[in-house]
Formats: C-alpha cells, structure tokens, sequence
C-alpha cells in the first residue's frame, strides 16, 4: 500500500494545478482610451485641385508667311498695346505690293482705251453707221474695263495690308508669358495661325479653374470664400472667392465634373501661371461650440459597458436600425459625410443611440442648440442631426453616458450639442483589454472600424 501513496498524491497534485490554470480569469482588466470635449470652431469644407491662370490672355499670331525678321521681346517683358513686339521679311511681301500697283495700271488703261472707243461710237451710232450690236459691244467693254480696275484696287488693298501685317504689335497691355520663335525663323500662316506670342493681360488678379464632382457642386455658390495652397509654398495659404460656377460639364472615366472658377488676388507676384492649387472651399462654419474627436462618436462599447449603463444589445440595435436610413459615411477617414441628407464635410461616423436608463439622465438637448451649431433653416450643408451617445468615467468612477446631437464635421472633430456636455469632459473613444469581441455590431448602426492597435473604437 506504501508503494503506491506518492503517485496517488502526485496525481492529485497535477490535477489540482491544471484545474486551477483552467479555471482562473485570464482576461486583462479593461482600458480605456480618453478624449476630451473642448470648445472652438468646426468648419465642413469641399477640396479639390486646379491650375492657376491669368484672367485674360491672348494668343498673338501673324496672318502671313515669312520669314521672321526681328524679335523685341522676350519672356517676362512688359509689353503695351500697340508695341512692335516681331517683324517678319518685308520684301515678298513690297513686290507683291508693287506688282499689285502695275496690274492697277495697266487696268487703267485699259480703261480709258475702252472708253475712247465708246466716245467714238456713239455718233457713228447715232449716223447709223455702225449697227446696234457693235455700239452695245463698246458699251460692254467699257463696264468691264471699269470692273477690272475696282478689282485690281481690291488686290492692291490686299497687298498692302499684307505688308502692314509683317509687322506685328502687341494687341493688349501685359506680359511676355510664352515666346515661340526665334529670329530667322520661317512660319507659315496658310493652313492655321502660328502662335508667336502668348500675352497675359495683368498677373496681379489670376484665377483658378477647379474640377469639382458633381456630388459636391451643389455646395458651392458665387461669393463663397475659398482658401488654397501650392507646392511653392507649402506653409502660406492663400484666399480667393469664387466667381462663376459653370454649367458645362465634362465626363472623365464615368466621373461628372464642373468648373468652378476661383479669383485670386495676387499683388505680390509669388503666384505663377500653371500652378497646381489644392483649393478649399468653406461650405459651412460653426464657432463657439463643443466639439469631440470624432473617435469618440465611432466608439463601439462593449456589451458589459452596455448593461453597465442600463442598455441592452436589443435596444442598442434598434437605435442602429432607426439611423440607418438617415446617414451614409463616404469612407473611414474621408473628407465628406453626410448627415440626414446634408454635407457635413467630415470622415466622422455620427452615433445614435436609444434614451440611456442609467448613469446620468439625458434630458431633451436645448431646443435653441441646432441653430448655434448651424444646422438650422438654412443653414447651406448640415440639413438635419444625428443623435448619438458619447461614453465617459463619472466622480464617482461608474461608467455613464451622455445623449448628444452631432453636428458638422471637418473628419477631426465634430460639433456636438446636449444637456450633459460641459467643456473638458473625458470621453471613450477606445477600449483596450478585456474580453472584447470585435463581431459586435457598432451601436450606432456603423460597421466596424479598424482599431490602429487601440482596441474597440479605434481612429
């Protein structure tokens, strides 16, 4: 019997140890990863990318061939109007010009040859010694006569424009922006007329022509302010207004865009012509208001949380279902949501939510807070709010939750409203640890979000 005590108890001793190991909590203690509420600006905007132009320029050619003569100017040249900018070989062009005198002349005398034979017709007609038909025939050659010479006087005009065409001025007041020949060289105008010449009228107020989808035209109106910037300077943004909106519209790769034209202001010069521009324009503005991370309204709580605060997965889903229909996201991270039908220009997903039972009592927000927030009649992109509910650790360390109504997004932040809220408040916006389950639906009717490494309710 001795022999086989110390195995018994070893047996034992292993199944003790392996029970313990399988039935201990192995989950790590939740995490939570904090926002915080503050007050400031949110601003819903429109990008999109164009090129820098003058408001006018002009394309200087010549209407006839030659050889070019004489340049002077040069690219970057202020130039006036009237200012003999080229010249082309004059001397084609003089003997066309003296050879369109000598057929005038000698039409001329033809023209009087003509009407000395019909002077010396008409008594011969008038004595019947000459028939009818020899007296009409005088009269014939002398109209015809005349016609030649009107028309050698049309050729000789011709002739003499054409020389003065040799000589080419400066149509407008501007600047030399392209010079494309060079002295000695040969155009010709035959077929289409050769570009010398490109002219901008005055490089202190250019413009922007920016292709803008047609999913975001509707946003954007004459007198909207715009910012932009260029690669040239990377840390200065520039204004500009826009100044027409127009209504051609072009089809690239099934995508419709417009033009939309931007004026800018440009008295220091630093802007150039051909220039790419990455121009926003302020579709709406909102100041003075609470605003959130937009992390904090992606938020996904565990279903812990939720029984913590009186919710249950079956209202939670509920609350997804009824805003559904009233939101669509363009993509994580993207610049344009909409929001109930309006633009609020940001990547953030709004949440929705059911009345919570627990924690703090969410009371009805402030009937006056939707038009601080710019989402009132008329307000140009937010037409409506989405409600939602933000998460946060009370005094007295319970979890507890606030009901809230987004607003206006730039995909940083949104403008948030509801009784509740106060300035410096720590929101969840992530929850690491525990036992999450990521096949959880979002309680705000989104898909789930990648957490970056943060857990629930990552950016």
């Amino acid at each position: 019997m001795k022999r086989f005590a110390k195995p018994a108890v070893l047996v034992l001793a292993v199944a003790a140890a392996l029970g313990f190991f399988l039935t201990r909590d192995t989950s790590e203690p939740l995490t939570y990863r904090f926002v915080e509420v503050s007050r400031g600006s949110v601003e819903s905007s429109v990008s999109a990318t164009g090129k820098l132009s003058a408001v006018r320029t002009v394309q200087v050619g010549t209407q006839v061939s030659g050889q070019i003569s004489g340049i002077y100017v040069d690219f970057n040249d202020q130039v006036k109007r009237g200012q003999v900018i080229a010249r082309l070989d004059p001397l084609v062009l003089q003997q066309q010009v003296r050879q369109a005198e000598v057929d005038m002349d000698r039409v001329r005398a033809e023209v009087a040859q003509r009407k000395y034979e019909l002077d010396q017709a008409s008594p011969l007609f008038e004595s019947k010694v000459i028939t009818e038909t020899e007296y009409n025939s005088a009269q014939y050659n002398y109209t015809v006569a005349q016609n030649n010479l009107k028309s050698s006087q049309v050729g000789y005009d011709r002739a003499v424009q054409n020389l003065n065409y040799s000589t080419i001025y400066a149509p407008i007041d501007g600047i030399v922006v392209e010079r494309n020949v060079e002295p000695g060289q040969t155009v010709a105008a035959s077929m289409s007329t050769p570009q010398l010449f490109l002219l901008a009228e005055d490089l202190r107020n250019m413009q922007i022509l920016v292709n803008v989808d047609e999913s975001d035209i509707g946003s954007i109106h004459e007198g909207m302010r715009t910012r932009f910037n260029v690669q040239a300077y990377p840390n200065r943004t520039f204004d500009g207004t826009v100044a027409q909106v127009r209504l051609q519209s072009a089809a690239t790769e099934n995508v419709v865009n417009y033009t939309v034209v931007v004026r800018v202001s440009n008295d220091d010069g630093v802007l150039l012509p051909g220039m790419t521009a990455t121009v926003t324009f302020e579709v709406q503005r909102v100041d003075d208001v609470l605003k959130v991370p937009a992390a904090a309204l992606r938020f996904r709580p565990t279903e812990d949380m939720l029984a913590q605060v009186g919710l249950d997965s079956i209202s939670r889903r509920r609350s997804a279902d009824s805003l559904s229909a009233a939101r669509r996201v363009d993509g994580p991270g993207g610049d344009n949501t909409r929001v109930a039908g309006g633009r609020t220009g940001g990547g953030a997903e709004p949440a929705a939510g059911s009345a919570p039972t627990g924690g703090r009592p969410a009371a009805p927000s402030d009937p006056g807070a939707t038009n601080r927030m710019g989402q009132g009649p008329g307000a140009g992109a937010t037409r409506g709010t989405a409600g939602g509910m933000l998460f946060y650790v009370g005094d007295a360390g319970q979890l507890q939750v606030v009901r809230v109504n987004a607003g206006i997004s730039n995909g940083q932040e949104t403008a948030i409203s509801g009784e509740g809220l106060e300035e410096g408040m720590q929101i969840i916006a992530g929850v690491t640890g525990g036992d999450v389950e990521e096949s959880v639906a979002a309680p705000f009717g989104g898909q789930p979000q990648g957490g970056g490494g943060f857990g629930r309710g990552g950016f």
